[in-house]
């Protein structure tokens, strides 16, 4: 008996790299060619900001590796906290936000979700460029893990091709 608690634990720590992260890790991320797009950004004075996912990626990136509802295969998800992004703009203390996708899908995403969970703004999946044909180019992703446990995530906050940030009315 012994032996096979071993071996499974073994198993375990062989397997717990290709599973899902709990937490966004820092990386450094190099240069790439995105596709063309950008998430507008509209500050509380009404200012809009244009960011290409180049431009996002001028912020501190991250790492997640998570399957989505869509994915059953884990994937490697980098980019930037929506909640750096909150704060650059002056949006961190907003009780919640509109999201607006390229296809004017829209969802409410309130501030306990953001302090609650890491919300990834995705520009890759596995190391290349996020494309649309794979929900990107800019793609909210929260860890699975994480998601189950929040009791305040929910799929519609998983919004791909966002287009649009601005506080919510």
């Amino acid at each position: 008996m012994p032996f096979v608690r071993f071996l499974a634990i073994a198993a375990a720590c062989i397997c717990l790299p290709l599973g899902a992260s709990a937490t966004p890790e820092p990386v450094a991320l190099p240069s790439i060619n995105h596709a063309n797009a950008q998430v507008v950004v509209v500050r509380p004075d009404g200012t809009e900001i244009a960011y290409s996912p180049a431009d996002l990626e001028q912020l501190p990136t991250y790492r997640v590796r998570t399957t989505t509802p869509w994915r059953t295969e884990a994937a490697e998800f980098e980019g930037v906290l929506l909640s750096d992004v909150l704060a650059a703009n002056g949006l961190a203390e907003a009780d919640a936000i509109m999201v607006t996708a390229e296809n004017d899908f829209t969802s409410t995403i309130e501030r306990t979700v953001w302090e609650t969970v890491d919300v990834l703004i995705a520009t890759r999946v596995d190391g290349r460029p996020h494309s649309r044909r794979a929900r990107g180019p800019i793609q909210f992703v929260i860890d699975m893990d994480a998601y189950a446990n929040s009791g305040v995530a929910r799929e519609e906050h998983l919004v791909w091709m966002a287009a649009r940030i601005e506080a919510a009315q």
